[in-house]
């Protein structure tokens, strides 16, 4: 490319372009891709990339899969993390990194919400008349979430959860089955009120809900066994709505990513969902096999560490 005076510059290269950082914030000009595959493969740089991607992804599932069926808190609370990590890495937006994580998060859970609601159902677990007192409070809540969603900013968003994770941690390390603050559940209002606040933090926050449904249900004197039926249908709900919420959520939205159909990274879903599939059973038969106390805990330290990094990045950067 020439200039006014004749001097020839040089043509921009991919990895000149401003790209989002591992925590979402944008580099600076002309900063190198943290792997530049057009350095690397050429012309196949694209497709390159694409198959790195979807490696990431694959590892990824795998990784949220198993832990999530090993320690029972239900994959998103890993699987955000590493998308919040992962997709600045190949240019995903700063502005959406948080919305496309928690709508990817929510759509890859629903196969396997499915598959557990149904198993808890069959076998007998699953309370009908406490469900059909829940789920409608959830779903309204669930609508306000994506409300949020849909509003609030990124860098907010990503707070919140840093916070919701070291809390989940905390719990984690005490044991949900010693936290108990009431004789029984409440009916009519207080129930309804619960259930709402569950729905909206979790699809805010891209976590199918399990994960707060359980703990907080055995925290008010409700059967585990129940707890845990419920805590499935819970996140069938979440997770269904919240994926197609999502998806018309960033319809129309300029800065999203390639494969990407609305806050819903479609490439990450096909590859993550059977990698989730196998892995999870995995991990709920390793978990009925061995004592986990020890694991659970240094488990929770490790998801501290992580939610305090993502603490000090926000703050950083603000």
């Amino acid at each position: 490319m020439g200039s006014a005076n004749g001097t020839v510059l040089d043509s921009p290269r991919p990895s000149d372009h401003v790209i989002g950082t591992r925590s979402g914030r944008p580099a600076a000009p002309g900063a190198p891709l943290p792997f530049d595959p057009a350095e690397r493969f050429g012309h196949s740089a694209t497709m390159a990339g694409d198959l790195i991607y979807a490696g990431a992804l694959f590892v990824s599932g795998l990784a949220s899969g198993f832990a999530g069926g090993l320690f029972g808190i239900g994959g998103g609370l890993l699987r955000v993390p590493l998308f919040l990590y992962l997709f600045p890495l190949f240019g995903v937006a700063s502005d959406v990194t948080m919305h496309v994580a928690a709508g990817t998060s929510l759509a890859v859970a629903v196969p396997g919400t499915i598959s557990a609601c149904r198993a808890q159902h069959q076998a007998g677990n699953m309370d009908m008349s406490f469900v059909k007192s829940w789920v409608p409070a959830l779903l309204v809540g669930v609508l306000v979430g994506l409300g949020v969603q849909r509003f609030a900013p990124s860098h907010a968003l990503i707070l919140v959860f840093a916070v919701v994770l070291f809390l989940q941690s905390l719990q984690m390390l005490i044991g949900r089955d010693k936290l108990h603050f009431a004789s029984r559940v409440p009916m009519g209002p207080g129930r309804w009120v619960i259930a709402a606040f569950i729905g909206a933090l979790s699809v805010a926050l891209g976590i199918s809900g399990g994960a707060f449904t359980t703990p907080t249900l055995v925290a008010l004197s409700y059967p585990l066994r129940r707890a845990l039926a419920v805590s499935t249908a819970t996140a069938l709900s979440v997770a269904s709505v919240g994926a197609i919420g999502s998806v018309v959520n960033g319809f129309g939205n300029s800065q999203l990513p390639r494969f990407s159909l609305g806050y819903v990274d479609v490439l990450a879903v096909a590859v993550m969902v059977p990698a989730v599939l196998v892995t999870s059973p995995m991990g709920v038969r390793m978990a009925s096999r061995m004592s986990k106390d020890l694991l659970s805990r240094i488990f929770a330290i490790f998801l501290m560490i992580v939610a305090a990094d993502m603490a000090f990045d926000f703050f950083d950067r603000h």
